[in-house]
């Protein structure tokens, strides 16, 4: 039984001695610039949702949406509608999943920018197959809001495949 006590002992130093910081202070005096092993402040998430959208291209009956992921929940996007005859773009947010909702809905919201001006914008894009107007088959449907734009904008899409 001592002879487990002390193993134990032995190893329980051995273990603490492996575990406690070095000293990593060179002979010159001043600690070195950067450790390797330790991940910089900026590479943490935070308070930031990752977006589960690096990228989505979709439409429907006379419009179309591109979004492109720029990095902490934010996506530069661009709408074409009227069969080419209004633009509009801007900035959209992830904010994260929206409470009560399907795992299967993920919502952007922001502003486009229209020639009249900015405008709160909406887009959902929900997983699920989506048959689009050529018979098509998608793994998503989108729907767009513009506020003051009448124009239905419900379709189809496909997110970025990494």
């Amino acid at each position: 039984m001592r002879t487990m006590f002390l193993v134990a002992a032995a190893l329980g130093t051995a273990f603490a001695a492996g575990c406690a910081p070095a000293d990593k202070t060179p002979a010159g005096g001043e600690p070195p610039a950067t450790d390797a092993t330790v991940a910089p402040a900026e590479a943490k998430i935070g308070g930031d949702a990752p977006s589960p959208v690096p990228a989505f291209k979709g439409g429907g009956e006379h419009f179309s949406i591109d979004i492109q992921s720029v990095g902490k929940g934010d996506h530069k996007t661009e709408l074409v509608w009227g069969s080419g005859s209004y633009k509009a773009s801007g900035n959209l947010r992830y904010n994260g999943p929206v409470m009560d909702a399907p795992s299967t809905l993920i919502v952007l919201s922001g502003e486009l920018t229209l020639p009249e001006g900015a405008r709160p914008a909406t887009v959902e894009i929900k997983r699920e197959e989506c048959t689009d107007d050529a018979d098509r088959k998608h793994m998503h449907s989108v729907q767009v809001h513009v506020e003051g734009v009448e124009a239905e904008m419900r379709g189809c899409g496909d997110l970025a495949q990494y």
